[in-house]
């Protein structure tokens, strides 16, 4: 299914948090460079404390693993005097470090990767993923094309992070360090906000394909990284637009008289009958009975009032 993601492909789904920038001191200098040298920091951003990157935080000593293009886009946006080389790789100082320690917050503290590690091991578990905020819910509402064939219209994204535990089951393992070097890498142009655009690797006003948008790099839509979740959330609130589609197409024919076939009457009998028995002050079973028996006209006798109601609802606010 089509998704118009026009309105809201500019919006924010992350930002970085708002360090300031400044210049280190000797003294912080000294401690990062003995940190570096006995590999021992204020927290574990990985399993196997394998960095390559390091930065102060407050008066916190962080170390944590960027990818190599990463580091490389770094070097080329910021001053060469943002950066200290070691024997294990750089120190970031005023603007670099101002950035990556503002992702390195909104990751560990907004996203609650630090708290989620339970056990201080450096590695988010898919038990301990449940505690993070990993996830952006959008808004979209049903709408028709020219041709009448309908797609998803992504009407605004909401502005704070979601829990992971909206999620049926979350799967894989992650850390701190993989985190943070995926969101910099979604921030494509490092001005501290990744858009939606940006997620999906897209200029165009339309995702083709309702998949795409739940998948990249594995990631499901809109999900801030790096936890893989399960979409059954989300799967399901689409079989029910597919069905309300069906249903729609159901009281067509039930107005031009024509009978349903065993697909359709199924279709009509799941579709709330409990609310559609209760709205026309007949039992269900009375109900059940106009529909499979193809007693269309006492069924439309019963159901016009319904039937107009049903034909102008339009779905809203369908939630990923």
């Amino acid at each position: 299914m089509k998704i118009d993601i026009s309105q809201v492909k500019n919006t924010p789904i992350a930002n970085k948090s708002d360090i300031k920038s400044k210049e280190l001191s000797t003294d912080e200098t000294n401690k990062l460079n003995a940190s570096i040298t006995s590999n021992s920091f204020s927290f574990k951003t990985n399993k196997e404390q394998d960095y390559n990157v390091f930065f102060r935080l407050d008066k916190d000593n962080i170390g944590v693993k960027l990818s190599e293009s990463n580091v490389n886009r770094l070097k080329d946006f910021f001053s060469e005097d943002n950066f200290i080389d070691t024997s294990k790789g750089i120190i970031l100082d005023k603007d670099a470090a101002g950035y990556v320690a503002s992702w390195f917050a909104d990751v560990a503290y907004k996203r609650n990767y630090l708290a989620a590690d339970k056990d201080n091991d450096g590695e988010i578990t898919a038990l301990e993923a449940w505690d993070l905020f990993d996830l952006v819910n959008v808004n979209y509402e049903v709408a028709q094309d020219k041709n009448k064939e309908y797609f998803l219209k992504a009407t605004n994204i909401d502005e704070t992070y979601v829990s992971n535990r909206i999620a049926n089951s979350i799967e894989g393992k992650s850390d701190l360090s993989k985190a943070l070097d995926i969101v910099i890498n979604w921030d494509k142009d490092l001005d501290g906000k990744v858009t939606a655009s940006e997620y999906w690797n897209t200029d165009k006003d339309y995702l083709d394909e309702f998949g795409i948008a739940y998948y990249e790099d594995n990631q499901p839509f809109m999900s801030i990284p790096h936890i893989k979740a399960d979409v059954d959330i989300a799967e399901e609130e689409i079989k029910r637009v597919k069905e309300q589609i069906k249903l729609n197409n159901i009281i067509e024919k039930l107005k031009k008289s024509q009978s349903l076939d065993n697909n359709e009457k199924e279709i009509l009998q799941k579709f709330n009958i409990q609310n559609i028995s209760n709205e026309l002050k007949i039992s269900e079973d009375k109900l059940k009975d106009l529909i499979s028996s193809d007693k269309l006209k006492d069924f439309i006798s019963y159901t016009k009032d319904f039937i107009n109601e049903l034909s102008q609802t339009k779905l809203l606010d369908i939630k990923v």
